[in-house]
Order: C-alpha cells, then sequence, then structure tokens
C-alpha cells in the first residue's frame, strides 16, 4: 500500500461515481438529441470563429476577456481525497496519508490548470485574430491565472472553515475586491508588454501559495475540514441537480446556527390575520430562511440575465425572456406545493379555496418581482459594460 495507490484508487472511483451521477439524468435519448447537437453546434461556430470573426467581438474591450478568465480562475478547489475511515486508519501512518494528501493538492493545480487551458482555448480565435495577441502573450495569460488560481484556492481552503455564511460572504467579498484590482494592475502591465514583472508575479504568488498550502496539509487537525469539502466536492454535482428539481426530496441540513437570520422572532407580517395571509405569511418565511429557493430563484435570473446580456441577436433574447418567464412561473408553484405539502398545517387545508388564493397571490408576487430583478440585473450589467466601452447597439437594444 502506497500514498499514489490510494490517491489513484479514489480518484478513479470518485470519476466513476460523477459518471453514474451523470447517467442518471443523461440517458441515451439526451445525449442523441440535445448534447451530441450542441457539441456539434459548437464545434461548427468555433471554427467559423477561425475562418471570420464574428462581428459582436468588436465592440467588447481585451479587458473583458481578462475579467472572465479572473472569474473562470475561482473554480478552483483543493482536492485532498481523504475520507471518513481515515481517521482510524490511515491517520496513523502519516508518510502514507500526507503523500495521500500531497498528490492530491497536485491533482488539483494540474487540474485548474487545464481548467484555465480549456478557457483560453475556447477564446483564442479572438485573441489571436481580432486582438493580434502574440503566443508569448497568450502563455503568460495562462501562466498568471494559473498561479493566481492556486492562491484563490487556498484562500477558498480557508473559506470553508467559516461556519457563519454571512461572514463568509462579507469575507469572500473582500478577498475577491482585492485580488481583482491587482488584477487590474497586471492586466495594464500586461498590456503595455511589460511580461517580466507578471512572470515574477506569478512566481512569487505560487511559491507562496504551494508553501502554505503543503503546511496546512501537514495540520492533522484539519482532516474533519478536509472531509466536509471532499463530500462537498462529491456531491457537487447531486446538489446541482436537487436544486434544478423540486420534486426529488432534499436532504435536511443541520446547522449549528440556532436562530434564522431572518424573521428570528417569528413576528406576525400581516395585521390582518385572514386564512390567505395565513398561508403567505408561512410560505414567506420558509422560503427566505431556506437557502436552497432564495438560490434557485436568484440562479434563475442571473443566469437568464448573463444570456440576455452576451446572446447578441435580438430574437434569441425574446425566446430567453419568454422561457424565463414559463420557466421562472413553473418554479415558483412547485415551490408553493413543496412547502405547503411538506407542513402538516398546511397541508391540512390544501383542498379549501383560500389555499388556492394564498397560492395564485404568493406565486404572482414572486413572479412579477423576478421580472423586475431581472430587469434591474440587465440594466445594471449594461451600464456596467458600457464603461469598459460597450455600445447598446451590440446587445440589439
Amino acid at each position: 500500500m502506497s500514498s499514489w495507490n490510494i490517491f489513484t484508487d479514489r480518484l478513479v472511483r470518485g470519476w466513476k461515481y460523477q459518471f453514474g451521477v451523470i447517467r442518471s439524468i443523461a440517458d441515451w435519448t439526451i445525449i442523441l438529441y440535445f448534447i451530441l447537437p450542441a457539441a456539434a453546434i459548437f464545434f461548427m461556430m468555433y471554427l467559423s470563429w477561425w475562418l471570420e470573426t464574428p462581428s459582436w467581438i468588436e465592440n467588447i474591450p481585451l479587458f473583458f476577456l481578462f475579467f472572465l478568465l479572473y472569474l473562470f480562475s475561482w473554480n478552483g478547489n483543493i482536492r485532498t481525497f481523504v475520507q471518513e475511515a481515515d481517521k482510524v486508519f490511515l491517520i496513523k501512518n502519516q508518510p502514507i496519508f500526507l503523500g495521500m494528501k500531497k498528490w492530491g493538492y497536485l491533482y488539483s493545480l494540474l487540474f485548474h490548470l487545464l481548467q484555465i487551458a480549456m478557457t483560453i482555448f475556447i477564446f483564442l480565435p479572438f485573441l489571436r485574430n481580432h486582438y493580434l495577441l502574440e503566443w508569448q502573450q497568450i502563455i503568460s495569460l495562462l501562466i498568471y491565472f494559473f498561479t493566481k488560481g492556486s492562491l484563490i484556492m487556498l484562500m477558498k481552503w480557508y473559506l470553508g472553515k467559516i461556519e457563519s455564511k454571512l461572514k463568509k460572504i462579507i469575507v469572500g467579498i473582500f478577498i475577491f475586491l482585492p485580488l481583482g484590482w491587482f488584477s487590474q494592475f497586471i492586466f495594464l502591465l500586461w498590456e503595455k508588454g511589460l511580461l517580466l514583472p507578471v512572470y515574477g508575479c506569478g512566481a512569487f504568488v505560487v511559491t507562496i501559495s504551494i508553501f502554505q498550502s503543503l503546511r496546512v496539509l501537514k495540520k492533522i487537525s484539519s482532516i474533519d475540514h478536509n472531509i466536509s469539502l471532499g463530500n462537498e466536492a462529491k456531491t457537487k454535482n447531486i446538489d446541482f441537480i436537487f436544486r434544478l428539481s423540486q420534486d426529488i426530496e432534499k436532504p435536511v441540513i443541520v446547522t449549528k446556527r440556532t436562530k434564522p437570520l431572518l424573521f428570528r422572532r417569528s413576528k406576525r407580517i400581516f395585521n390582518n390575520r385572514a386564512s390567505v395571509n395565513g398561508f403567505l405569511e408561512l410560505f414567506i418565511k420558509i422560503f427566505i430562511r431556506n437557502y436552497s429557493y432564495v438560490g434557485g430563484f436568484l440562479q434563475i435570473i442571473s443566469v437568464t440575465t448573463a444570456a440576455i446580456v452576451i446572446i447578441p441577436p435580438i430574437w434569441i433574447k425574446v425566446l430567453i425572456f419568454t422561457g424565463f418567464l414559463i420557466m421562472m412561473y413553473s418554479w415558483l408553484s412547485l415551490v408553493w406545493d413543496k412547502i405547503t405539502t411538506s407542513n402538516p398545517i398546511s397541508k391540512k387545508y390544501r383542498e379549501i379555496p383560500f389555499y388556492f388564493a394564498a397560492r395564485k397571490r404568493a406565486v404572482t408576487v414572486l413572479f412579477f418581482l423576478s421580472i423586475l430583478i431581472l430587469g434591474i440585473f440587465i440594466i445594471c450589467w449594461l451600464l456596467i459594460l458600457m464603461q469598459f466601452g460597450f455600445r447598446p447597439m451590440m446587445f440589439g437594444l
């Protein structure tokens, strides 16, 4: 038994597990009628980008692609492949246990490098044919965002140890913004052709990040945190499926917080204690307190915002907006049914008329609220992008 054998065995079993999750939703009909045609269309589009630069890229500044690479560099995570049973057995053999975690960390770095390389490969027709970048500049982009990713993975490892969600979000923002400002400074140097400082900064960042990461991996006290991160990475695709499907029973998540963030004293929302208002108050409190419901609500709006802003043809924007209206109304109706059926009090009165009146009012209010938030998001993004040289004409507006 060696650390390499344990690492490869767990890595292969992890791949098989994720493949099984994907196969559970992507049967042969999905693959034949959706995945293969989408892959063929993307391949043809990618070839057309090499042959002729699309018109919509003309008004997109180079800094925007640089910013997208910065966002993609936040996808990496440190994987140690530590399991629950290691606290009893493998931890007794320190060299093998530490060696397995080092192999996992190396795998995390290489996987992150592959992600950055694939992203740059997708942008490559624009970088070469439109922005006329040299290969040395493109390689320096790859090196910089790989080194930046090693630092981000370390920061995300520390963020994972914060139990409070609100505190984690605040600390994450204070990490995201300074790193973004520093990336703007690097972009100015890189755009002027000063690649030596970029390489030097990257070498310094990756050296400090790897050194500190290896120090963190040696700590036995962090074994529970490593197990938690491993479980999150393992069930990431399953959690995504749960968020998309309201028909799947969600596992109960036990948190250490004793009081909810909102309505912690459970005061009345409506002064009029009518039956309809009682249902509405119950639904609102459960909806706001549940992170998965609020997260799904904002996720649908965010994805629609990105699609409407980025995709140029106006007719596609109309189709996307129409699909958003149908999806959001259906999703809110499913959430209402999910909340009310899981509550024994509301479940008792499902056949009474005021139940349907409350359902219609709640779904309608949240539906129009989602449209309002979508409009605000789109306007904000257009104003931000126009600051970087975009013209509204490119969005079909």
